[in-house]
Order: C-alpha cells, then structure tokens, then sequence
C-alpha cells in the first residue's frame, strides 16, 4: 500500500505545485536584485520573476502616469515620486502587505515609501572618478562641469528632471531643491554650457553595461552603491567615489504597485521572501546597495557595512538635503530643462 501511495502523493505534490506557479513581473533598474536571491526564490516555490529595466525616472514615470504600469507586479519608485502617484490614487496601498512579524526598517525608509510602498534601498549622490586618469583634486561638484569642460568626451551627466538639476544648483551653491526661478535659469545655463563636451547625457551605469570595457568615462555623477557595479562592468578598479563639499540628496527607493494590479499570492511571497534578513543581506551585498531592512545589517559581512560610500559618516546632518515636493511651475521648469538639453 505504501509503496502506491507514495508515488501518487508526490506525484500530486508537483502537480499542485505547477498549478499555483505563477510569473511576477517587475520594473525596476538594471542590476538591482542579485540573480542568486531571485534564483532561489524561483527554485524555493517554483514561481519566476521576469525583470523589467528602465533606465531613467523620467521614463518610467511616463509609464506609471500611461497606466501602463498596471502590467507589473511591483515596480521601484523613489519616495517622492512615490507620494505624489499615490496622492493622485495611482498606487496601491502596501503599508499591510507585509505581517509584523517581519522585519522593520529604518525609520527614514517607512517615511519615505509612506502606506504606499515597500523600503528596499536608500542612499546618496555623488561624483564617482578614476584615480589613474582624474589627477585633480576631486571635492566640490563644480569640478563635474570644470573636467567636462577641460576633457570633451569623458564626463557622464544624467538624465533626470531632479537630479540634474539639482546637481547643479548644488554646484552653484543653492539649496538642490530650489523653486526660485532666477537660481533655476543658473542651473541651466550651467548644465548647457557643458552639454556639448559630455560623453553621453544619461545614466552612468547603463552607459557602463552596454559598453563593458570599451567604457570612455572618466567621471560621471553617480548614485551610491554603482562604484562596485562599473568597476564589474566596465574592468576598471581605480573607480573612486566621493560625496562633494556641498552636500547630496539622499534617496529612497520603494516597492510599490499600481492600482490597477491587484496584488496576488506570489508577489506577497516574493516581497517576504527578499525582506527575510538572511535573504535581504545577501541581496543588497551581492548588488553592493544599502538595504533599508535594518535587519539585515546583523548578517552582514564587515566589509559591507564598513564601506564609506554606503555608509558615510563624514558629512553634518546639515549637508544631507531631502527631497521636497515641488509646485507645478517647479516641476515644470525641470522637465523643460532636461527636454532642452536633451535635444541639444
């Protein structure tokens, strides 16, 4: 009897298995979940996750306002983009898709994703140079616009309406958040007279996956955690990365879902399952970012959690500038500044 019904239960045991697999479908930046952990997911309850890139926010806040995002499970926003979708009813709301019994996050983290999205990463700003090619002295952001200048071709600016700008209202001396019209036409005056002699106006880490080790940047605006990631990509380990005199924005980065995506068993279990701190330690080490899953940081190696460019504890509280929501013309003036530098 026994010898019968143990293959008839096993055989059961798969087919039921198959029956509940399901396909999760996420938008997100390129390299930003490690293959390990999501193939463990996949092999652990049989589900798959299909990773869906974007390389600038602009662009994928086009989806989000098209309603096209409703095709995706969850999708990486950041804080501010998070609150302003989520006011206008875009999104829906996670604050209880995880149980307590989880781990919490940092206080800044469940601030900033508000009831509308899960904390996955946070971080800074700053200006990432090779050692053995950037001779100068690297310390304010005014030397992104002096190098580019002196050195056509080896400079990466991205392409973003917020934080572009306020790259340059830094490097000016303004508060990066600035709604003042005359510091705004500063800005773009500054970002158009260097225009012409960047290698590329976009993200630096996408430029550095499609070129590998035909990269040409020399220096790029960088978001904490990429260091690692180019330095793979591009075979260059003389990679440096430094917070500038001026300050950064520090960002954070949320799970979120749109409205019309109703959310289903396995992404509950797919968003449990990164959020497990074993889980979410190997993730944000194997991607090299700083996880908001406090948690986490117990099973961390040293040399994780030691690192500078994800932790830094150099600069005052004063020098770290949080995102602000913005009136229309703000927003505006942005992304009509970007639009023009864009087709220059």
């Amino acid at each position: 009897m026994k010898s019968i019904c143990l293959p008839i239960i096993l055989m059961l045991s798969v087919i039921f298995r198959t029956a509940q697999a399901d396909e999760i479908q996420l938008f997100t930046w390129e390299e930003y979940f490690s293959d390990e952990v999501i193939k463990r997911f996949e092999a652990e309850t049989n589900h798959t996750v299909n990773q869906i890139y974007f390389e600038n926010e602009s662009l994928r806040d086009q989806v989000m306002y098209s309603g096209k995002a409703a095709a995706y499970d969850l999708v990486i926003l950041d804080g501010y983009t998070l609150s302003v979708l989520g006011e206008k009813g875009i999104l829906s709301q996670l604050d209880n898709a995880l149980s307590d019994d989880l781990p919490f996050f940092t206080e800044q983290s469940e601030q900033a994703c508000h009831d509308y999205g899960i904390p996955y990463a946070y971080g800074t700003i700053g200006i990432g140079f090779r050692n053995s090619k950037v001779k100068e002295t690297i310390s304010s952001w005014m030397d992104v616009f002096d190098y580019a200048k002196k050195n056509p071709g080896r400079v990466i600016i991205p392409d973003e309406d917020m934080d572009t700008v306020a790259i340059a209202l830094m490097a000016l001396g303004y508060n990066p958040m600035s709604k003042d019209i005359l510091e705004l036409k500063q800005a773009f005056t500054l970002l158009q007279s260097v225009i012409g002699d960047l290698l590329v106006f976009r993200n630096g880490l996408g430029y550095a996956l499609d070129k590998g080790k035909e990269s040409k940047m020399d220096m790029a605006v960088f978001y904490s955690g990429e260091k690692e990631q180019i330095s793979i990509a591009t075979a260059q380990d003389d990679w440096e990365y430094i917070i500038p005199d001026e300050g950064t924005l520090v960002w954070h980065e949320c799970l979120s879902s749109h409205t019309k995506k109703p959310m289903k068993s396995a992404t509950i279990e797919f968003l449990r399952y990164i959020n497990n701190p074993v889980n979410a330690a190997k993730n944000a080490q194997d991607i090299w970012f700083t996880t908001a899953n406090k948690d986490a940081l117990k099973w961390a190696h040293k040399d994780y959690t030691s690192d500078k460019e994800l932790f830094p504890t150099e600069l005052t509280s004063s020098k770290y500038y949080h995102y602000q929501r913005l009136d229309y013309n703000a927003l505006k003036v942005r992304a009509n500044i970007i639009n023009v530098l864009s087709n220059q």
